[in-house]
């Protein structure tokens, strides 16, 4: 079997990636390279009796006759997008004069990231989590994959791996990586957290880069209860 971790970019895919693994690794054996080929993805989605997990995030060049349907599951994790945007700023500290920034960088990402959504959440085996319930209820997300991942769970197991994806894990682990820049088991990066709260966005975006992101992307916050900071045009 091979499990695909595919959330929007800087929306708790990372999060959900460490407790699919610690799951998964209680019963199963599993690997977790970094990158595979086509290939190797139909390969291991026909072999039941080992776990092949990865993580991916969308870009225009994916295809998805790559990914398998038999032998799959797909984690997927989305969020606010103009948090999205804001974290992927701040992650890259990105100037106002960037070519990132402004409506035009910032309507790019958008773009993207719900092309994205379309593309994951149509697999056949999908989980989807919600970055700003997530977050807010880690043992429910972990319940919640076990149940996706067919894994039967003990409240001691639940908090264990409640435990090892708590925020303050995650800074320590930030600061241990700081040197080499990723830890690749864990997917953790040097930039990992910028900051997690909902609506940091207010603090990074300009009135203009959240004029053009609600435009793109208003209808899409209506249907998943993401409210406008703009009335519809």
């Amino acid at each position: 079997m091979i499990v695909i971790v595919c959330g929007q970019h800087r929306s708790g895919s990372t999060l959900a990636w460490q407790a699919a693994f610690e799951l998964l690794r209680s019963r199963h054996s599993v690997s977790a390279p970094m990158g595979a080929s086509s290939r190797q993805l139909w390969l291991h989605a026909l072999r039941p009796r080992h776990v092949r997990m990865m993580k991916v995030h969308f870009s225009p060049s994916l295809r998805s006759k790559v990914f398998p349907t038999w032998g799959a599951r797909y984690i997927y994790t989305y969020r606010d997008p103009r948090d999205v945007v804001a974290s992927l700023i701040r992650k890259g500290r990105y100037p106002i004069d960037h070519e990132r920034r402004g409506p035009t960088g910032v309507s790019a990402i958008v773009q993207r990231e719900l092309r994205g959504d379309k593309f994951w959440t149509r697999r056949e085996h999908v989980w989807i989590g919600r970055y700003e319930t997530i977050s807010q209820d880690m043992p429910g997300m972990v319940r919640s994959l076990a149940d996706f991942l067919d894994i039967t769970v003990t409240d001691e197991e639940v908090e264990r791996i409640t435990a090892f994806v708590a925020p303050e894990r995650q800074r320590e682990r930030v600061r241990d990586v700081a040197s080499s820049g990723i830890d690749p088991g864990l997917r953790i990066t040097s930039h990992h957290i910028t900051d997690g709260r909902e609506g940091a966005w207010r603090t990074t975006l300009t009135p203009e880069e959240v004029a053009a992101i609600e435009a793109i992307a208003g209808d899409w916050m209506d249907s998943h209860g993401y409210l406008r900071e703009l009335p519809p045009r």
